[in-house]
C-alpha cells in the first residue's frame, strides 16, 4: 500500500502545472480519459469544480500573511483529486459496481512557515473518495473538497480553507482581487512536446485572504494576501524531465509574475517552459522560454533527504525591463517525504526586490516558490512513454 501511494502521489505531482467536451479536450486514444490537447473554453462556476473525466487535479493556494501582533507566515493548502479506475473500466468490472467501492482517491497538502520563529511545519494525508471520508463535487454552484477535517468551498467571491494537521490548524477566507488568468493559450499549458503534455490552467493571482492560524498551540488572527492555482491533466510530464522550478510572485505595484521551468537529467531546461505576467489592471502577458532568464544564486542542502536545493534567484523579464532578486524568507521549508507518499520537495514563502518598468522604479514584494526533482528525478515512477515527435 506504501508502494501504491507513492506511485499515485508521483504520477500527481508530475503533472504540477498543474469535464466537458467543449473544454479544449480530445478523448485520448492511449488511455480511457481524456486529453487536454487546446485551448480551454472555461466556464465558472463550473470549471471551479473537479473534472472526474481528466486522471489528475489539484486546487492549490499559498499565501504570506502578517498576525495582529506583527509577526509574519506563510501558508501553502492544496488538495489533489486523483482519478484510480475511469468509468471504462468501471463498466468492465465483473459485477456491480458500490459507491463504497472508490474510483478516487483525495490527498492533501499544507503547511504553515512561521516566519518570525524560523518554523515549518506540515501535514499531508490521504483518503478514498467514500461518503464521509472525503470527496470533491459541485452543486448549484458550490463547489467543496473534503478530506476528514479539511475542506477547501468555493462559492460565489468566497474562497473558504479549513485544514487540520499534526500541530497545526487554519481557517482562512480569500476573495479575487482580480479576475482569473487563463495561461497558456486560454488556459492551454503545454508541458512537453506532444499535443497532449498539457493541462488546463488557470489562476487567481492576487487574492485578499483573512482568518486564523494556529501553530504549535499559538492562535492568531491573520491577514495579507493569497495565490491561487487550479489545473487539470491526464498525460503526465515528458519522459525526460526530472523536475521543475515554479514561482508565483506578488509585487508591490499590483503586477504578477508566473513562470516555470521544466528540468532535464542534463541539467538543460525543456522549451516549452513558459510563464504569464499579469499587469496591475489584469491584463497578461504569455512568456516564453526565451523571454526571461532565472539565474540561482545560492543553495540549501537539507538535513533529512540530502537533497540540494536552490536558494535564491535573480529572475530578469527583458521585455518588460524587470530585474527581480528572489530570496527565500526562510531556508527550510522543505516538504519532507514522511508517511504516505514519501515525496521530497521545497516550497517555501520567498521576498523580492528590484527594478521594473518602464521608468526602472524599485519594486518589492512577495511570493512562493516550488522546487521538485532535486531529492531525486520524479520520471522515475513514470508509465511508458506515449510516441511523441520532437526533442
Amino acid at each position: 500500500m506504501a508502494i501504491k501511494g507513492r506511485l499515485v502521489l508521483t504520477l500527481i505531482l508530475i503533472v504540477v502545472f498543474c469535464a466537458f467536451p467543449e473544454a479544449g479536450a480530445e478523448s485520448d486514444g492511449s488511455s480511457d480519459y481524456r486529453a487536454v490537447t487546446g485551448p480551454c473554453a472555461f466556464q465558472f462556476p463550473r470549471d471551479h469544480g473537479p473534472h472526474a473525466d481528466y486522471r489528475t487535479e489539484w486546487w492549490y493556494y499559498t499565501g504570506n500573511v502578517t498576525s495582529e501582533d506583527g509577526r509574519d507566515y506563510g501558508f501553502q493548502f492544496t488538495f489533489f483529486r486523483n482519478r484510480l479506475i475511469s468509468d471504462a473500466a468501471k463498466r468492465r468490472w465483473p459485477g456491480p459496481w458500490s459507491r463504497w467501492r472508490s474510483d478516487t482517491l483525495i490527498l492533501l497538502h499544507m503547511a504553515v512557515s512561521d516566519l518570525t520563529q524560523g518554523r515549518f511545519v506540515h501535514h499531508r494525508d490521504a483518503a478514498r473518495a467514500v461518503p464521509g471520508m472525503a470527496g470533491a463535487g459541485i452543486r448549484d454552484g458550490r463547489v467543496r473538497i473534503f478530506l476528514k477535517k479539511s475542506e477547501l468551498i468555493l462559492q460565489g467571491e468566497e474562497h473558504r480553507l479549513q485544514g487540520s494537521g499534526d500541530d497545526m490548524e487554519l481557517k482562512l477566507v480569500a476573495v479575487p482581487q482580480k479576475s482569473p488568468v487563463f495561461h497558456g493559450k486560454n488556459g492551454y499549458s503545454k508541458k512537453g512536446n506532444a499535443p497532449e503534455r498539457a493541462s488546463c490552467y488557470y489562476s487567481f493571482t492576487r487574492m485578499g485572504v483573512s482568518g486564523i492560524l494556529e501553530v504549535a498551540g499559538r492562535r492568531v488572527r491573520v491577514t495579507g494576501s493569497a495565490w491561487m492555482d487550479h489545473e487539470y491533466s491526464t498525460s503526465p510530464l515528458e519522459r525526460g524531465i526530472v523536475g521543475w522550478d515554479w514561482f508565483s510572485l506578488q509585487l508591490s505595484d499590483r503586477t504578477e509574475l508566473m513562470l516555470y521551468q521544466l528540468r532535464r537529467a542534463d541539467g538543460s531546461v525543456h522549451p516549452v517552459s513558459q510563464g504569464t505576467l499579469v499587469r496591475p489592471d489584469g491584463s497578461k502577458k504569455n512568456l516564453q522560454k526565451a523571454d526571461f532568464e532565472v539565474r540561482v544564486l545560492d543553495h540549501w542542502t537539507s538535513p533529512r533527504s540530502g537533497a540540494t536545493y536552490p536558494s535564491g534567484w535573480r529572475i530578469r523579464v527583458a521585455a518588460q525591463d524587470l530585474d527581480l532578486t528572489v530570496s527565500p524568507r526562510l531556508k527550510d521549508q522543505e516538504m519532507a517525504g514522511e508517511g504516505l507518499d514519501g515525496i521530497d520537495y521545497w516550497e517555501g514563502s520567498v521576498s523580492v526586490r528590484g527594478r521594473g518598468g518602464v521608468d526602472g522604479r524599485e519594486v518589492s514584494g512577495l511570493g512562493y516558490v516550488e522546487l521538485t526533482g532535486y531529492a531525486g528525478p520524479v520520471f522515475a515512477l513514470q508509465p511508458e512513454p506515449m510516441d511523441e515527435s520532437g526533442p
